[in-house]
């Protein structure tokens, strides 16, 4: 009966905390439009996620898209990940921090069981050749072509 009266509140409580973060989100976007100069860093950042249900994984993809600032520009099923483009990403571990907490949040609404679990690892998506491989040479600049 309690789980049930906590998810019922979260499920009250979420609207609210989204609302919160697209005013956020706007107001950023206003100041930045407002103020002379620019502070724009955007950058692609690939997130795994902890959704496992495909409605899961679409609620997080469109709560991103829909926060002004941000937009996901892919998504992958197995495993779970989204490639986000956003236009203030400073640093891109503090940027997933803020979309894991969304999804925190997101999981909290539509599961019973309110924990997400941990949070996965990154993914290195370019590692280093084996050192057995000879890099491939640089190409000559015009000056050297001649």
């Amino acid at each position: 009966m309690i789980s049930a009266l906590r998810w019922g509140l979260r499920i009250l409580a979420f609207p609210v905390y989204y609302a919160l973060e697209v005013v956020k989100a706007n107001l950023v976007l206003a100041k930045d439009l407002l103020t002379p100069g620019s502070s724009i860093s955007a950058g692609f950042i690939e997130v795994p996620l902890r959704a496992r249900t495909d409605i899961e994984i679409t609620t997080i993809a469109n709560m991103i898209t829909l926060t002004p600032g941000t937009v996901t520009v892919a998504v992958r099923k197995a495993p779970a990940t989204l490639w986000v483009h956003g236009m203030y990403v400073e640093d891109p571990d503090s940027f997933r921090e803020g979309i894991y907490a969304m999804e925190a949040r997101m999981i909290g609404f539509l599961r019973r069981d309110p924990e997400p679990g941990p949070v996965p690892p990154p993914v290195e998506r370019h590692p280093a050749p084996p050192p057995d491989i000879d890099p491939v040479p640089e190409h000559p600049g015009p000056e050297e072509r001649a």
